[in-house]
């Protein structure tokens, strides 16, 4: 008897562990996703902060990179009641085991 109940405390706490591990393992890849999401929207967004955009635009694609076959991008502007100011999209997306995510950015841009 001493002997079962001894393995069950034992199964109990490995199982525990592995649990603890697999959840570790599962954050640790949807902070890499956001992380790498996040900073590849940001490239997109110095892109479209530069370009001569000057309406509103919708566009959206993959990244060229094999590293990032995985995401997509769309970026969309839209105008303002501002005269010259133009409100400026950038997503990026992903898949994973929960379903689709996705980064955004918004920010005003100054058209001259």
């Amino acid at each position: 008897l001493e002997v079962r109940v001894a393995l069950a405390i034992i199964s109990f706490a490995v199982v525990t562990y592995v649990h603890s591990q697999n959840t570790g393992i599962a954050l640790l890849n949807e902070s890499t996703n956001v992380t790498v999401a996040t900073l590849l929207a940001q490239g997109r967004m110095v892109v479209l902060e530069s370009s001569d955009v000057a309406g509103t635009l919708e566009r959206e694609g993959t990244f060229d990179d094999p590293e990032y076959v995985a995401f997509r991008w769309k970026e969309r502007v839209v105008s303002t009641p501002l005269p010259n100011i133009f409100e400026a999209h950038v997503e990026v997306s992903w898949d994973d085991n929960r379903g689709r995510r996705s980064v955004e950015l918004i920010t005003l841009v100054l058209r001259k």
